[in-house]
């Protein structure tokens, strides 16, 4: 009996950990979001729609996994007793398909930023309309390839959850999900990092740099087990992940920084901020220059 109330106290505290953080997750994109999409209005720059549309990604996940916490929660309390409904499926598909988006984007920006340091005379392939037809593909690519899990009924209520997941008894379900959400992007993720790095020990100290700064995102996979309180323990280990994300995609971009910091420049500040912000961009440019520059000669 003691271990049936562990269990359930961890199982609360989890869910609990997991709702707080899906709200804090959907504040920071809504946050991010409002500063960045003016900037792109006015700058059209890749990586700076590249990262929106990571942060609508994430958005996407934090609506999703709200309501399923909330479930959760009124399951834990007896609240509400929920059943295995339609809806209720496709809101455990949509979970599924969500984190797969996430992830699938981080790959696209892995694959961007290796295309832009190691081809940087192909313009086309920093070209804004290409990543305007390429993101919405990867979008519908995310949604089809989760899709069977749903059409196979892998996806069923469980009565302890009080929510629908992807059953644990479930191999072809796990199996698929696993390649899609975590071993393309590893293997893709992987590849670009060996390239990458034969790539660096042949260029200069500037692009090495930028191309280390790369690299950091390319790291971020994640896996979780355990039994007992095994759709918890996914839940609470994806939404740390997500957590982590929406504050990475920021910190190695310096375009998002840059817009950031011209976002909290009012019309009466001081010159300081405008010179920041115009130095800002100015270095961002010079990088840029500097990395074509070294390719010609290349």
């Amino acid at each position: 009996m003691s271990n049936i109330t562990i269990v359930s106290t961890t199982a609360i505290a989890l869910n609990l950990i997991s709702l707080i953080g899906t709200i804090f997750i959907g504040l920071i994109c809504i946050f991010i979001l409002s500063m960045l999409l003016p900037s792109i209005v006015r700058q059209r720059d890749v990586v700076l729609i590249l990262v929106v549309n990571n942060y609508l990604a994430l958005l996407t996940f934090a609506l999703i996994a709200i309501p399923m916490n909330i479930d959760m929660a009124r399951g834990d309390y007896n609240l509400s007793i929920g059943m295995e409904t339609f809806s209720c499926r496709v809101k455990g598909y949509l979970f599924y398909a969500s984190i797969a988006i996430v992830f699938n984007n981080l790959t696209l920006q892995a694959v961007f930023r290796f295309l832009r340091i190691v081809y940087p005379t192909y313009i086309w392939l920093q070209n804004v309309l290409t990543y305007l037809v390429i993101i919405p593909t990867m979008w519908l690519m995310s949604f089809l390839f989760i899709l069977p899990v749903h059409v196979w009924h892998d996806i069923q209520f469980i009565r302890m959850e009080n929510t629908c997941f992807l059953v644990i008894y479930s191999a072809r379900g796990f199996i698929l999900c696993t390649i899609i959400m975590n071993c393309i992007p590893v293997i893709i993720m992987n590849i670009l990092y060996l390239q990458l790095k034969r790539f660096i020990r042949r260029t200069t100290t500037t692009i090495s740099a930028r191309s280390k700064r790369d690299l950091i995102v390319l790291m971020l996979i994640f896996t979780d087990v355990g039994k007992p309180i095994f759709y918890r323990l996914q839940y609470v280990i994806a939404v740390i992940v997500m957590i982590v994300l929406s504050f990475l995609f920021v910190l190695v971009t310096p375009q998002a920084k840059a817009a950031l910091v011209c976002f909290h420049k009012p019309n009466k500040v001081t010159s300081l901020y405008e010179q920041q912000c115009v130095s800002a961009s100015k270095a961002i440019k010079q990088v840029l220059l500097e990395t074509n520059i070294f390719s010609d000669e290349i």
